[in-house]
């Protein structure tokens, strides 16, 4: 059942106020609730106030209720059924600050769904009410928060970067298949180079025939000439000698093309490495920026909370409130966004490393990556967050340390491509010495060595060998050998091109993920100085308001500003690493750290 006004006790008065689906249905609000901070910054979006332990629709809850409820009574909402409509257990249910210990749901006895909880863990989200207990069935928070998960109950996995390139790099089909055409043209070089080894084998053959054969000589006697049957055991022992070095030539060109793949395997394994750092500074982006969202959520409805107080003391205007109420709807809206954003970098991540889609995962950030905590807090002007001046403060120092033209030179002697294109340029030159073996010599030499068992008039002995010499000088083959010669140079001419080409382009890519780096480090120092000014404003406009010296407009305006400076710091700092990420891979030196 769900209600269609939200009644608000302030200053001893009620104030209708419209519905909206992040607040409990028939809630009496002493005070700022709705979101309790949760240990390790992340707020709940939980929708209840007491649902649990009612033996009925409109039950009360004596119990259970923590700082910010009157007098220790909670009113349900109204939405369980007899017997288990949810449980609201541990100290402080619905705590202006902190839900410790405890679930909020409104939710069905016995197998029913409630839609919200927070605790402090700092889980969020929707809540399953199982046997009259509530149980939460998505949300997580680690450290520094996050946005609720899928498959609670369940110990989240912690990765590290480093972590996350090691995952990334075992479960790419890319990299092992690549890692297979190097060990394939190893083997190819290999039977390239036996041609020019001793080949050995053996056969044997057993000729029977259907009569004797006799031949008679003038008025002599009769002659036998073949026996019954004839018996040979061969074995041949052959060299073929590489006087034009055809066989040394083609040997090198498959372990040079056996070279060039091993290159393009760390080009494939440089790909995996930046694709693994881009995906993980974006989840935690994401993940941060989710925070932003949820504190926004949190400010708009203590706004509108002061906004009814101020109005049912008389002192603030009507318009106020529905102001207010249009900036917790349009907070709540950004909460869903940012979860959905969160919730889909999550699956990006799981599919890279390989895991389900639906583990839960916790993300450390990197060294020196320091995220304010998004500000709810405007009791006073000044004294922002001081860890903002910790934020990646080696940044512009790192940019000034780089000279262009070193790293110009790394990458022409690590990019992978680079050393491609040269193997491939001269695996084109040793073609063009293929080509020429339609009109060179080749020679041999072959041994053997025969058994006969039975000895005949036309295989006297029993034991025979013979030394074979073999030489071929090609005379005339239609002028085929000359084509071949000059399609492998226009081979070779192509070859040279695309290798300058390749020069090129990494060049541009170095100058290019330079300036981006340059950009973002520039960009944090910005972003963080225009936050603390964000703050003070806020908390200006906040203070303003409550002394109705100031408009609520100054209010809203100030909330968009310092939500955008939030939203632009976690920009800032994810934007120089990922462009620190692109700018080591350009230079051919990506960190697997």
């Amino acid at each position: 059942m769900r209600a269609n006004k939200l009644k608000l006790l302030a200053f001893g008065a009620a104030v209708s106020l419209g519905a909206h689906p992040a607040f409990a249905a028939d809630a009496l609000l002493p005070g700022p609730i709705w979101i309790g901070q949760a240990a390790g910054g992340s707020m709940g979006t939980g929708a209840g106030d007491g649902a649990g332990n009612s033996n009925g629709v409109g039950g009360t809850n004596a119990g259970n209720a923590g700082a910010g409820t009157t007098n220790g009574a909670g009113t349900t909402n109204g939405a369980g059924t007899t017997n288990g409509a949810g449980t609201t257990n541990g100290n402080g249910a619905n705590s202006d600050n902190t839900n410790s210990n405890g679930t909020n749901s409104i939710g069905r006895g016995n197998g029913g769904t409630g839609a919200g909880s927070s605790d402090a863990n700092g889980r969020s989200g929707l809540a399953t009410a199982a046997n009259g207990s509530s149980q939460n069935a998505i949300g997580n928070s680690g450290a520094q928060g996050s946005l609720p998960l899928s498959g609670a109950g369940t110990a989240p996995r912690t990765y590290t970067l480093a972590q996350t390139i090691e995952a990334g790099l075992q479960s790419s089909a890319d990299i092992q298949t690549a890692t297979r055409n190097v060990q394939i043209d190893a083997k190819r070089a290999d039977e390239a180079a036996a041609v020019g080894r001793p080949s050995l084998n053996a056969n044997g053959q057993a000729t029977r025939f259907d009569q004797k054969t006799v031949i008679a000589l003038g008025s002599g006697p009769a002659i036998q000439v073949t026996g019954t049957h004839v018996e040979i055991l061969q074995i041949n022992l052959m060299e073929r000698l590489d006087l034009t070095g055809q066989i040394r030539a083609a040997t090198n060109q498959a372990r040079l093309q056996s070279l060039a793949d091993t290159f393009i395997l760390s080009q494939v394994r440089n790909s995996r490495i930046l694709r693994a750092q881009t995906i993980y500074f974006n989840t935690l982006r994401a993940q941060h920026q989710g925070d932003v969202a949820k504190a926004a959520l949190t400010n708009a409805q203590q706004q509108l909370t002061d906004a009814t107080n101020l109005n049912v003391a008389g002192v603030g205007q009507r318009i106020d409130v529905l102001r207010a109420q249009t900036q917790v709807a349009t907070a709540d809206q950004d909460v869903a966004t940012a979860e959905n954003n969160y919730g889909v970098a999550l699956n990006n991540f799981n599919d890279f490393v390989g895991r389900p889609l639906n583990t839960l995962v916790r993300l450390q950030d990197a060294p020196g990556a320091v995220i304010a905590q998004p500000v709810t807090d405007f009791s006073q002007v000044g004294a922002p967050d001081p860890k903002l001046a910790q934020s990646l403060p080696n940044a512009p120092a790192e940019v000034a340390a780089i000279n262009i033209n070193d790293a110009l030179k790394t990458a022409n002697q690590q990019r992978p491509e680079i050393l491609q294109g040269q193997v491939n340029l001269r695996v084109s030159q040793v073609g063009t010495t293929l080509a020429r073996a339609g009109l060179q010599p080749t020679f041999s030499l072959a041994a053997a060595g025969n058994y006969y068992p039975d000895t005949n008039f036309q295989f006297p002995r029993k034991r025979t060998a013979q030394i074979t010499a073999n030489l071929n000088i090609p005379l005339y083959d239609g002028g085929a050998t000359r084509d071949r010669i000059q399609a492998s140079r226009l081979l070779t001419q192509n070859a040279q091109t695309s290798l300058e080409s390749t020069r090129s382009d990494v060049a541009l890519d170095v100058r290019q993920s330079y300036l981006n780096l340059a950009t973002a480090a520039r960009q944090i120092g910005a972003a963080n100085t225009a936050l603390q000014s964000a703050i003070a404003a806020r908390q200006l406009a906040q203070i303003r308001y409550q002394g109705q010296v100031g408009l609520y407009l100054e209010v809203t305006d100030a909330q968009a500003a310092l939500v955008q400076a939030e939203n632009n710091q976690v920009d800032a700092i994810y934007n120089y690493l990922v462009a620190r990420a692109q700018f080591q891979n350009a230079i051919g030196t990506p960190q697997a750290r």
